[in-house]
């Protein structure tokens, strides 16, 4: 690979109850429109997943180009569908004024003229949407999608050995491990692509202001006399707002060490 190549890293894990969590970037329009042939995008996986699993995440990835397509065509085409919208709402709205006669001729040719414009807007849209210039676009990236390869990695293989220990036991143990001043963490090296992308995706995944509060009181806690409440505290939370404990408490735990 070209040193300039750049990489992105997707990341399959198994949890205990034998589903796949797939942790890559692809949510976001953006990341799926920049795919280019300058682009090594990498899978690994600590089990062996499934192949029903990656014909699922395949095809949810073709689900994501099609909504990126959609809204890159959209963007695209915009003034050009707009200026012809509008040119249709004036040349039907100067035509009305000639053809139409009755006691409020404005509001009939206003309602005429602006349905006349958004039928076009429509028809031009769905156009675009079958043009040459998208089906190229979404077929460049559904070719990028299957060449990507899975291989194994060490690295996640602990990440899903650790998840698993936290899903075997009680919330009460789990949480105390959290605010435990020494925690079990990943012993097999990494590169720092792994690990950067690793703690990126999981950061993105509790982004959300109930989980940057908490992980600011977790810090606390770790030092507070109180461990008891501090612990009932946190698994009241995690009930509360549905958080996945088990998963959480490895993402604190490896951006704790990360950091420390």
């Amino acid at each position: 690979m070209n040193k300039a190549q750049k990489k992105i890293l997707i990341f399959h894990v198994y949890k205990k109850d034998g589903s796949s969590l797939f942790l890559h970037p692809f949510e976001r329009t953006d990341a799926l429109l920049n795919l280019d042939e300058s682009v090594a995008v990498e899978g690994w996986y600590g089990k062996e997943p499934r192949i029903e699993s990656l014909t699922m995440f395949r095809n949810q990835l073709y689900r994501y180009i099609e909504t990126a397509v959609k809204e890159w065509v959209q963007d695209k085409k915009f003034i050009p569908r707009f200026i012809i919208s509008a040119g249709v709402f004036l040349v039907v709205y100067f035509f009305t004024s000639f053809v139409i006669r009755d006691p409020i001729p404005v509001i009939d040719e206003t309602v005429v003229s602006l349905l006349s414009s958004i039928a076009v807007y429509y028809l031009l849209s769905k156009r675009d949407q079958s043009s040459e210039k998208a089906s190229k676009k979404r077929l460049k990236l559904r070719m990028l999608v299957d060449r990507i390869v899975f291989n194994e990695s060490a690295f996640i293989r602990e990440f899903e050995e650790m998840l698993h220990h936290n899903e075997s036991v009680a919330a009460e143990t789990l949480v105390q491990s959290m605010l435990a001043s020494e925690e079990k963490s990943l012993s097999v090296p990494s590169s720092v692509e792994e690990s950067q992308a690793l703690i990126g995706y999981l950061e993105k995944m509790f982004s959300g202001k109930i989980y940057r509060r908490q992980e600011r009181k977790i810090v606390k806690m770790r030092v507070s006399a109180d461990k008891k409440g501090s612990t009932k505290h946190i698994i009241k939370w995690a009930r509360s707002h549905k958080v996945d404990l088990p998963l959480f408490a490895v993402y604190h735990t490896i951006k704790i060490k990360t950091l420390t």
